[in-house]
């Protein structure tokens, strides 16, 4: 089978309220904060395209506007644009560099770049600086989370529920400590109370994530279609959703799913990956191989597309193409993912000596097949009758 990805939220920033500009530049500041509403608004329903013109506009307005800068930055994450990513952070981080928003997106910023420690530093030294300031003690604990550190960033979710007993980021934070830390029922627990005071999108998604472990597949579908069905544009949730339908096999949900994700995000490459799985159960072979390439050159470190790919090559015929050659490619392939996994599993070599065994048989079909032919153009047959014999 395929291998599907789940993958945590991208988008679980702490966003302050906006604040009103004063002095000469008022009314510029608050048109440029409501140019903001309006894209978050856009975004939450999935027109990425609609909400990044809001956000230029409001840019044009106010290039300084933290909250603007922010938006844009989670947009050129979710495009796997990197560097200006982090751009828009420090622009936000320029004009307040305690603004929680802004150091929660240089946070995934910096992750997703592999420079996590630079993060942990900046956020380290705004938490002690404000250590009254809830947002940015969570962004503090988003850092160590992502640095591998879920201990620590239980301490500083706590400290910041301890600021705000109702803070639904700082509940969201704690459930995925502890779920990091391998207590899946004490996240249970906060979460099942963050969705007490909020069905918030996320920590519905979260739930659903522990319901996943579970096996408790049914709950964890109606938990991320609740998602969805508030947010549409939360990428992360109907990457999920993919993921389930295609474990349950309903190939046709999963490609609708994942489609709308690539459609608002084609750089997730835990997408493409999903949708490969997808292609590949419906019959869309080829489809499904260009999918999982995609994933390589989004992501060449995600061995799971290699070891899909193995399986692909191995199992399923692709258009014309020679047998000995896609059995080939499977192996390769296997090789690859035993090259980049982080873990061993055991049926690759199963399967890399399958491989093997059936180029085998393949050879010496083929041999048995060019021994039973014969010749073309009648050199070497039988001689007829009276052609070529004794006289």
């Amino acid at each position: 089978m395929s291998r599907t990805f789940w993958r945590r939220s991208l988008l679980a920033l702490v966003v302050p309220p906006l604040t009103w500009g004063l002095g000469a530049g008022a009314a510029h500041a608050e048109k440029a904060d409501d140019l903001v509403v309006e894209a978050r608004e856009l975004s939450a329903r999935g027109d990425l395209g609609g909400a990044e013109s809001k956000l230029k506009l409001a840019l044009e307005v106010d290039r300084n506007n933290a909250a603007a800068n922010v938006e844009m930055g989670l947009l050129k994450l979710m495009r796997n644009e990197l560097p200006m990513a982090q751009q828009f952070a420090n622009m936000a981080l320029a004009k307040d560099r305690n603004d929680a928003a802004a150091l929660i997106l240089l946070v995934r910023v910096m992750g997703a770049m592999g420079q996590i420690d630079v993060a942990v530093a900046k956020t380290q030294e705004a938490a002690n600086t404000y250590r009254d300031n809830a947002g940015v003690q969570l962004a503090y604990g988003e850092a160590l989370l992502e640095q591998g550190k879920p201990d620590q960033a239980l301490l500083a979710a706590t400290r910041a529920l301890k600021l705000q007993e109702t803070s639904i980021a700082a509940m969201k934070l704690l459930g995925r400590s502890y779920m990091a830390l391998g207590r899946p029922v004490t996240a249970e627990s906060v979460l099942i109370r963050a969705l007490e005071i909020e069905r918030d999108p996320e920590a519905l998604c979260l739930l659903a994530g522990i319901r996943y472990g579970e096996g408790n597949l049914i709950e964890a579908r109606l938990l991320l279609e609740e998602a969805v069905g508030k947010q549409p544009g939360y990428v992360e949730a109907l990457n999920s959703l993919g993921a389930i339908y295609n474990v349950v096999r309903n190939w046709d949900s999963a490609l609708d799913a994942l489609n709308r994700v690539i459609a608002m995000a084609p750089s997730f490459p835990e997408a493409w990956l999903n949708l490969g799985s997808s292609q590949r159960g419906a019959g869309r072979f080829d489809q499904a191989e260009a999918s999982w390439k995609k994933v390589l050159t989004l992501a060449p470190k995600m061995a799971d597309a290699w070891y899909n790919l193995g399986i692909l090559y191995l199992e399923n015929p692709i258009g014309t193409r020679d047998r000995i050659q896609q059995l080939t490619d499977s192996i390769n392939a296997f090789n690859a993912f035993k090259r980049g996994a982080t873990g061993n599993d055991p049926n690759v070599d199963k399967f890399i000596e399958e491989a093997r065994l059936l180029i085998k048989q393949e050879q010496d079909r083929r041999n048995e097949q060019l021994k039973g032919t014969p010749p073309e153009d009648g050199k070497g047959k039988p001689p007829a009758d009276g052609e070529g014999g004794l006289k």
